[in-house]
């Protein structure tokens, strides 16, 4: 299971975007680089695992690159099929990228909880 925190952290870099005002989180398309404002405990922990690397950082705001953004990608994207399809996560084992395959998931499955509708919803696994 993945924790409220991390889920929330990955779920902010999914919704990012270059031109979405609402997002705590920019994404430049052409540089693939994520800017924001992140809890640094968690930003660290996964930087020791390997997931992340840091830019630069200026004050508050950090620039960062998902190592293997490709197969977290489509990591991500499976898990929130499979989330939509009703499976369960048997198939995080044989995926890439097992972490990412399961945050998709449980992302896809607490978006689902909300009352909020998904229309318009803008994220790279929806």
């Amino acid at each position: 299971m993945i924790s409220k925190k991390v889920r929330e952290l990955f779920a902010s870099l999914m919704e990012a975007t270059n031109n979405n005002a609402t997002s705590m989180v920019k994404f430049d398309p052409e540089t693939e680089i994520y800017s924001g404002t992140f809890n640094v405990t968690l930003l660290n922990k996964f930087i020791h695992e390997g997931v992340f690397e840091i830019v630069d950082s200026h004050g508050d705001t950090t620039n960062l690159l998902i190592n293997n953004r490709d197969d977290f990608l489509s990591g991500f994207a499976s898990g929130v099929n499979e989330a939509k399809l009703g499976r369960d996560q048997y198939y995080a084992d044989y995926n890439a990228n097992p972490f990412a395959f399961s945050v998709g998931y449980e992302h896809f499955l607490y978006m689902n909880k909300k009352p909020k509708k998904l229309e318009d919803y803008d994220c790279h696994g929806f």
